[in-house]
């Protein structure tokens, strides 16, 4: 096939793709902010996600589940809620690869504000749901790890109203900043429509303790030895948000 032969064929390929990357929407379906806080969780359809399992506090996703109603198999927190994880359905994000749009980065995966995030839904031992859980995903691309705390400046946004009190912590530990940077921040605050509605969002830019910007051995970049977090949890009462692991 010739060179103008192979232009036409792709243009017929993309006309589709385009047609269809159009009409679907950035948001995906269903995402976690479409939770209902007080209703069973088997309630959330189970065609809204892509894959559902039991969380590990924010981290990989541990037990895989069939379906929302299995959430029973998830080992309670200690706080007595019990983490359900799920990722958003990515048919869209292949449309977004295909087309290699702009669009990618506001529909990719499971994200919140263009930011790759892990959520879940937390809830008691009836299955009803008390809480939602958002944090940074870290298995992503370097660049995208070292902007995850910025996403907290969107969630700060969104809950503008909910009167959040911040506090800055101190390094402790062996924390070190990275370059100039030095982030750890707490904020709480609660729902004025529903003041028995919690928020946690804490905020985190910083070295552990043994995570150096350069090998001793090798003198080289120590790529990826840094913490970079947005971590973000509303409970309804009596339970509590809880502090980033």
């Amino acid at each position: 096939m010739g060179w103008v032969g192979r232009s036409l064929a792709l243009a017929l390929l993309a006309a589709p793709l385009a047609a269809m990357a159009q009409n679907a929407e950035v948001e995906p379906d269903f995402s976690v902010w479409a939770v209902k806080f007080g209703e069973p969780l088997a309630q959330i359809p189970d065609t809204a996600a892509a894959i559902i399992a039991c969380g590990s506090k924010g981290g990989p996703a541990s037990i895989p589940l069939k379906s929302f109603a299995d959430w029973a198999q998830c080992t309670p927190e200690v706080s007595g809620l019990r983490e359900v994880q799920f990722s958003y359905d990515d048919e869209k994000d292949y449309i977004a690869r295909a087309m290699e749009m702009e669009y990618r980065a506001l529909a990719g995966g499971t994200s919140v504000y263009a930011h790759p995030v892990v959520v879940s839904v937390l809830v008691d031992d009836t299955g009803t749901v008390q809480g939602i859980r958002i944090t940074s995903d870290d298995r992503v691309s370097d660049h995208d790890r070292r902007t995850a705390f910025v996403l907290s400046r969107n969630l700060k946004a969104r809950f503008v109203n909910w009167a959040l009190a911040c506090t800055d912590i101190p390094a402790q530990n062996g924390e070190m900043p990275v370059g100039n940077q030095f982030i750890h921040e707490r904020c709480r605050g609660a729902n004025p429509a529903q003041p028995d509605q919690q928020v946690l969002l804490e905020t985190s830019y910083l070295r552990k303790k043994g995570q150096r910007a350069l090998s001793q051995e090798t003198q080289q970049v120590n790529k990826g030895y840094y913490q970079s977090r947005s971590w973000l949890e509303i409970v309804n009462k009596p339970y509590s948000p809880s502090e980033a692991p």
